[in-house]
């Protein structure tokens, strides 16, 4: 079972979020005990309905007991927070390896890229001093979180804990409410609904994938349009619910869309597309390693840093989707548009002006628009 899809779904989370909603009216806390109870009852019902409840047990005392080890280390030296960070990457990349095995799902985990990305940012921020108190209730809660547990938006630990200790008053509750339900029925509306049209009716009548030349230029043009439309339209659909029900729990998920396809460059679309999972690569891949370049003067030209932490973090971005050659080919294929860009911005003058107003900008739109769905193209893995 995905969350966020079919029936059975639906009508269990909406008589679990009854008392949610009864007690945010009231004016009572729902986010310490209700908000969590919410939380263990639906991933109970969806990772049994899966048959993944034993991993998801397994994965979660992994988890815990990485973080709550390294948060308790007197000496937080750099290599002892590498170690934690590649311990607390063992699952997924576990995940991800037999993903490559065909008809394998013994090591399979519902929404275990996001999990680990949680426990990851918990363990680097407790390694940089800027999370002082790790309490389990907070720390289970955010890990398993469950609207976003599997299709993100990916928040920080910092942020999701002031939310949850903070007291909301009935208006404010009530106006949560209202964007809640909102957010849930645009949100089914475009996942369910538009994307399953435009596969249904646009997708699926088009010839198998394989070599372009196979299935001709104008099938593979026509799938990649499509794909960009299908992939939009499904992806932050579910995101938006996620953050729907997120609001009627009383927790503030960030947002992940911000009308990516009027983005002038790619940087910009960046910014606008999976807003959580970009933030996200950017603090702690790509700052992390150009800075730590920087200190050590790894490089000698300072720009080789950022255009190799560029190529760096949409690799991660790739592989953090999965290990197939698409997946990887995607996030190289993106970092070296993320390097060119630099390269623009930096060394061509005219760039930042034809992007600002103009027929030029909406030249930059729609060249924009073309890069990232090729790119889509070959994140479908239809090209090989």
């Amino acid at each position: 079972m995905i969350p966020f899809s079919g029936t059975g779904f639906f009508y269990v989370m909406g008589v679990l979020l009854i008392p949610a909603v009864v007690l945010g009216l009231a004016g009572k806390q729902i986010k310490h005990f209700y908000g969590l109870f919410f939380t263990v009852a639906m991933l109970g019902f969806v990772f049994f309905q899966n048959g993944q409840l034993l991993k998801l047990l397994i994965f979660y005392v992994w988890q815990t007991s990485l973080c709550f080890a390294f948060f308790r280390l007197k000496k937080k030296s750099k290599w002892k927070s590498r170690l934690a960070v590649f311990l607390a990457l063992c699952p997924l990349a576990a995940v991800k390896i037999c993903e490559l095995i065909p008809s394998n799902n013994i090591v399979q985990l519902l929404g275990v890229s996001y999990m680990t990305f949680r426990a990851m940012q918990i363990i680097l921020d407790v390694g940089d001093g800027k999370i002082k108190e790790l309490r389990l209730f907070d720390f289970s809660y955010f890990l398993l979180f469950f609207p976003s547990v599997a299709s993100g938006p990916i928040d920080r630990f910092r942020r999701f804990s002031d939310d949850l200790n903070r007291k909301i008053s009935r208006d404010e509750y009530i106006n949560l409410l209202r964007r809640g339900v909102w957010k849930i029925m645009f949100g089914a509306l475009s996942a369910i609904v538009i994307s399953g049209v435009i596969w249904s009716k646009w997708l699926a009548p088009l010839p198998a994938g394989g070599a372009p030349v196979a299935d001709g230029f104008t099938a593979t043009l026509s799938y990649m349009y499509g794909y960009t439309f299908f992939l939009f339209f499904n992806f932050a659909g579910y995101s938006s619910m996620a953050i729907g029900t997120a609001y009627i729990l009383g927790i503030t998920l960030p947002e992940n869309f911000k009308q990516p396809f009027l983005s002038v460059d790619m940087k910009d679309f960046w910014s606008r597309w999976h807003i959580s999972l970009s933030l996200w690569l950017r603090d702690y891949v790509y700052t992390r390693f150009v800075m730590d370049s920087l200190k050590t003067k790894r490089f000698k030209n300072k720009r080789t840093a950022s255009y190799l932490g560029y190529l760096m973090n949409m690799l991660v971005m790739g592989a953090w989707h999965g290990l197939t050659p698409a997946f990887l080919c995607y996030g190289a294929y993106h970092g070296i548009l993320m390097s060119v860009n630099e390269v623009l911005d930096l060394h061509w003058k005219p760039f930042r002006s034809i992007k600002q107003k103009g027929w030029t900008q909406v030249v930059c739109v729609i060249v924009t628009f073309h890069l990232f769905s090729f790119g889509l193209l070959i994140f479908s893995g239809r090209l090989f």
